[in-house]
């Protein structure tokens, strides 16, 4: 009688595939294993400032929120977030320390070609908008410099409520050169649409939104000059206030830098906005959460306002909503999902 001879395809198939599979359950469990071996050192080790660091980290990114509480209670999470999380500014913006600089130009003549600013910078093109690469340990960014703040402005969706728009449709919206993101909004569980705008938030003179937080706000008033602090809507009626957002911590108020514990906040994507003396417009983005840049603390986006010679500047929001535009393309890598940028309740805008 003939012996059928047995079929081996199948069952190879099936090892290789059990084998792959193997492989990678083995990787994630050294992997967990090692990141959580990692996150106890991180939180049960001798550095409390790397401990705080990791956790306004995780803290400030949303979705991974509740890492840090593998190892610690939500009582001691809860205390190291407020003990870094200090927003009550209550010095006034000092508007003498500011003077804009009617119709200001870097660019003498055809023949001079362009001119550095007072600051150093080259305006290349005397559109009076300049661009500039930064680059410092553990981050990369840009800044533009407005040179004219008249021409930056608060822009929202037509709206407010239900979904935000993109910081490219804005622009398109307000026919804007560019921009970036401004400030807060309503995000549960880091799932927002980007429609509610978290704070006192002013556009065009008019008061779009009251807010109730206790977020530090932002504004240009009807003279160009940037307002830093804590406001409510009357104060901001009555010292002029035509176009603003709130988020906050403030970083620089009347050319001192903010420092203490708030300062250092983790590291993120920043987006922050300040003045100079000569009333140009200082507009940051920097990247996070990626291989080229890591992120940055309040504390490092404090310095690089200061070392650009900002007198005023706040924080704005930052992580996923970090994003700068410009003549239509984004010119930052935003760390957000789908790496342009998410619906948003209003932003900071020039044309």
């Amino acid at each position: 009688m003939e012996k059928k001879k047995r079929k081996s395809g199948g069952s190879a198939l099936v090892r290789f595939i059990d084998r792959v599979f193997g492989l990678i359950v083995a990787t994630v469990i050294v992997g967990g294993i090692f990141g959580l071996t990692l996150e106890w050192i991180l939180v049960k080790g001798p550095s409390p400032a790397l401990r705080d660091s990791f956790v306004m980290t995780m803290m400030w990114t949303r979705r991974f929120d509740f890492i840090p509480q593998i190892f610690l209670t939500q009582e001691e999470t809860d205390t190291i977030f407020n003990d870094h999380w200090s927003i009550n500014n209550t010095e006034a913006t000092d508007t003498s320390l500011i003077t804009v600089k009617a119709n200001q130009q870097t660019q003498s003549d055809e023949e001079s070609g362009p001119k550095a600013d007072d600051y150093g910078y080259v305006d290349e093109d005397g559109d009076g908008i300049i661009i500039v690469d930064v680059k410092k340990k553990g981050f990369v960014g840009k800044m533009i410099i407005i040179l004219d703040p008249s021409r930056v402005f608060v822009g929202k969706p037509e709206v407010y409520g239900g979904y935000g728009l993109t910081l490219e449709d804005l622009a398109k919206r307000y026919n804007a050169l560019g921009g970036v993101n401004g400030g807060g909004f309503y995000d549960p569980e880091g799932g927002g649409t980007g429609g509610y705008p978290d704070g006192l938030t002013v556009v065009g003179g008019e008061i779009f939104h009251e807010g109730n937080s206790t977020r530090t706000f932002c504004g240009l008033d009807r003279n160009n000059i940037l307002h830093v602090g804590d406001y409510d809507s009357e104060e901001a009626v009555e010292d002029g206030i035509r176009d603003g957002v709130s988020f906050g911590p403030a970083l620089i108020i009347n050319g001192k830098g903010e420092y203490g514990n708030h300062m250092e906040s983790g590291i993120n994507p920043r987006t922050a906005v300040g003045q100079r003396a000569d009333g140009a417009i200082l507009l940051l983005a920097i990247d996070g959460r990626q291989v080229h840049s890591i992120g940055a603390s309040f504390g490092d986006a404090r310095d690089v306002m200061l070392d650009f010679g900002a007198v005023n500047a706040c924080n704005m929001d930052g992580g996923s909503s970090t994003v700068m535009y410009y003549t239509g393309q984004y010119i930052n890598s935003p760390s957000s999902a789908s790496g342009t940028s998410r619906a948003l309740p209003d932003a900071w805008l020039f044309k």
